[in-house]
């Protein structure tokens, strides 16, 4: 493989990890700043939002449906599974590069109406991690050849994937979602 295509890898690899460094400053500092204005307010919200909450057995349930098909997108939107789970012997890398897209876009709208039944946070978790997959897709996809092996943009995502393990975003909205589904439960 060509040297330039190493270099060009590795300044993705350090775009992203600046960039998931600087998310996780604005995180922290939107979270400081909602704890500042509770404490002027001296109204005590929670940090996260609870799922809403209600007496109905059904709404719970259908609840707590969506909250497991949520947490089975992200599983199905995971790089690493969405890599393994395409055929790259016969295909090149812009080829894969569309499947992959597609793959994670159809997923995604057909989960749309499970908003009706989580937080705002929750949604915007998942929402957050199908862009992030699909811009990291892109972005590596860029610095190959579109005749490239399909091989080769496969092997670029697991790099990346094996070289930070804070390139995705899936454990942190699995584990949001486990947390309201687990908040829902206990209220129930």
């Amino acid at each position: 493989m060509d040297p330039i295509y190493y270099y060009l890898f590795g300044a993705t690899a350090v775009v992203f990890i600046v960039l998931g460094w600087y998310l996780k400053i604005q995180g922290k500092k939107e979270l400081q700043q909602q704890r500042q204005a509770a404490e002027q307010n001296r109204v005590h919200t929670p940090i996260l939002p609870k799922p809403v909450n209600t007496t109905n057995p059904e709404m719970i349930r259908l609840q707590l449906q969506a909250y497991e098909r949520l947490i089975i997108l992200t599983e199905r939107m995971s790089l690493s599974n969405l890599i393994s789970k395409f055929d790259v012997s016969n295909s090149n890398a812009a080829q894969l590069q569309q499947q992959l897209v597609q793959h994670i876009k159809s997923e995604f709208e057909y989960n749309v109406s499970q908003q009706l039944y989580v937080s705002t946070v929750a949604w915007d978790a998942v929402k957050n991690l199908k862009d992030q997959n699909i811009f990291i897709i892109n972005q590596i996809a860029a610095i190959l050849t579109p005749t490239a092996p399909a091989i080769d943009l496969s092997k670029q995502i697991a790099g990346l994937l094996a070289a930070d393990e804070n390139a995705s975003l899936q454990p942190i909205v699995s584990a949001l979602l486990q947390k309201e589904a687990k908040q829902l439960m206990s209220a129930a």
